[in-house]
């Protein structure tokens, strides 16, 4: 199996202190939806393509291509920050979820990708199913190359872990490491009914090697950077493709006992070489001056700020990082 590229705790692309970043409303968003624009599902349904399952033209709608369209609801009764929210229903007796894919319109690709969604599960919410012979994982954000095949996110794996990964196959071979790290585990998330942030940096650092992180927390606190992972292609004549879009979900690997809800309150996407830091992360640097990709000379250090109990969480979870083998591979890490 190809060994993945050991994780580094390199500092991150946003400059540092940066407060006048954020976007309004999505301004400068490639793509984004919070769901006010939708008075009913079939208006919803009218902005999902028909090889999604929506109602809508797939040259001219949001969610141009996925899968289960059929299953997606406009919510008036879960709300976020006092409007409607996008429901996926995830029924009883089947591993059926919708998948809902946005392309970057134009024909638009990035090198550096910034995506953040608020997400809420229901009470009771669960990987786990009948299967005895598949794993206990859902694909939860995502993202697709341009011109190959593969993809990488955040994904939810051995049962309750989250693990951020990426690869790239062509001709149905892998060409790079898999380039997959634990990001923490499920908590509370499952159980309480509140809204989680979701945010991933995803960064071609040269046409070889590219780097990925992400921050999960409840909504309303400050994000927690989970894990940072580096990756690199299998030689210097195979290069990392652009992105080309996001995916909102992708495949549920059971079969469910019981009936469950994902819900969507917002989400939006950014060029990360226009907008260096979207979200309003913070950081600052010590030690050495650092080049933009992490340069071997330099000595790094990196510090987030939050509460102080934040700040040492995230210091442990990248010396744990550090301890884990790098030849770990998931043993139920799912290519296709």
């Amino acid at each position: 199996a190809a060994t993945p590229a050991a994780a580094t705790p390199i500092l991150p692309s946003v400059p540092p202190n940066v407060t006048s970043q954020q976007p309004s409303a999505f301004q400068g968003a490639v793509v984004s939806d919070d769901f006010t624009k939708y008075a009913t599902t079939a208006d919803l349904l009218a902005n999902i393509s028909l090889a999604a399952g929506g109602t809508g033209d797939a040259h001219t709608c949001l969610y141009d291509d996925g899968g289960n369209g059929r299953l997606v609801e406009l919510d008036k009764a879960v709300l976020y920050h006092g409007h409607a929210t996008m429901k996926y229903n995830q029924p009883a007796g089947v591993g059926d979820t919708p998948q809902l894919f946005a392309y970057f319109p134009g024909g638009r690709t990035l090198t550096h990708l910034w995506f953040r969604a608020k997400i809420r599960f229901s009470p009771g919410w669960t990987t786990t199913g009948t299967l005895t012979n598949s794993a206990n994982s859902y694909k939860l954000l995502n993202w697709n190359w341009a011109g190959a095949n593969g993809r990488g996110g955040v994904t939810i794996t051995n049962t309750t872990q989250y693990e951020m990964y990426f690869n790239v196959i062509v001709n149905n071979s892998l060409v790079t490491p898999e380039n997959d790290l634990a990001a923490g585990q499920v908590t509370n998330e499952w159980t309480s009914g509140d809204w989680y942030d979701y945010i991933i940096e995803y960064q071609q650092t040269s046409p070889t090697t590219a780097v990925g992180r992400v921050w999960i927390t409840q909504d309303g606190q400050t994000p927690v950077l989970r894990t940072t992972i580096q990756g690199t292609t299998n030689g210097p004549a195979i290069t990392w493709p652009t992105i080309n879009a996001v995916n909102l979900g992708e495949n549920f690997n059971q079969i469910r006992v019981n009936a469950q809800q994902v819900w969507w309150g917002e989400w939006s996407a950014y060029d990360g070489n226009s907008y260096p830091n979207p979200y309003n992360l913070q950081y600052a640097r010590t030690g050495r001056q650092i080049d933009k990709n992490g340069g071997a000379d330099a000595t790094p250090v990196l510090r987030f700020f939050g509460p102080e109990s934040e700040r040492c969480g995230w210091r442990r979870s990248v010396l744990a990082t550090h301890r884990r083998d790098p030849r770990r591979i998931s043993r139920d890490r799912v290519l296709s």
